[in-house]
C-alpha cells in the first residue's frame, strides 16, 4: 500500500526518487526509484534490543553497497549540505586577496616594531 506522499529527489541529478511506503500491517520503507525502474528498498527489522537493523535490499545490479565509513565522508565532502553555492566573483576574491596581504603586510610591521623596541630597550642592538 503506497502512501500518497510526494518523492524525495536523491543524487546529483535528482533523477533518483525515493518513495515513502507503508504496508497494511503498518511497516513503513523507502522504495528508490529512477523513472518506472525500482532500484533498491529500505526498511528495519526487530534487532537486539531498543535499536532497530536497517536492511537495505538492492533491486538491480547497479546498487552499490558501501560498508564502511568513507560513504558518509564521500557524501559530505560532494557538498551535500545546503544548496549548491554559487562561483565566486573574481572582484571578490580579488578584495580577498589585497586584505589578506595586507593583514600580512601588517603583522610583518607590528613584528618588526614591538622586536626593535624589545632588543633596543635590552641594548641588544
Amino acid at each position: 500500500m503506497d502512501d500518497e506522499r510526494a518523492p524525495i529527489p536523491i543524487g546529483v541529478t535528482g533523477r533518483l526518487k525515493a518513495l515513502p511506503l507503508t504496508n497494511a500491517v503498518g511497516n513503513h520503507a523507502v522504495l528508490v526509484r529512477q523513472e518506472e525502474a525500482s532500484r533498491a528498498l529500505l526498511t528495519g527489522e526487530k534487532g537486539s534490543g531498543e535499536r532497530e537493523r536497517l536492511v537495505v535490499v538492492p533491486l538491480d545490479d547497479d546498487v552499490e553497497l558501501r560498508i564502511d565509513g568513507d560513504a558518509l565522508a564521500i557524501w559530505l565532502t560532494q557538498g551535500s549540505i545546503g544548496p549548491p553555492q554559487a562561483a565566486v566573483p573574481a572582484w571578490a576574491s580579488a578584495i580577498g586577496f589585497i586584505l589578506l596581504i595586507a593583514l600580512v603586510g601588517f603583522a610583518v610591521l607590528g613584528s618588526l616594531t614591538f622586536f626593535g623596541w624589545l632588543f633596543g630597550g635590552l641594548g641588544w642592538q
